[in-house]
């Protein structure tokens, strides 16, 4: 995998916009590997923001 050297983010409910590992923003942080047009997931049942820190 490539580190993500520009700022990509997507909300919960929105089409992944790239493939790679996604980090929740927030307090509470999580990641998930997400593919490219795969609904953004929530996190523990909340509508949460992503940010892409790994392209692949």
């Amino acid at each position: 995998m490539i580190p993500c050297t520009s700022i990509i983010t997507c909300s919960t409910g929105l089409p992944c916009p790239a493939s790679g590992i996604w980090e929740s923003i927030g307090s509470f942080k999580t990641t998930r590997p997400i593919a490219k047009g795969n609904k953004m997931p929530d996190y523990c049942g909340k509508k949460v923001s992503w940010k892409l820190i790994q392209i692949g």
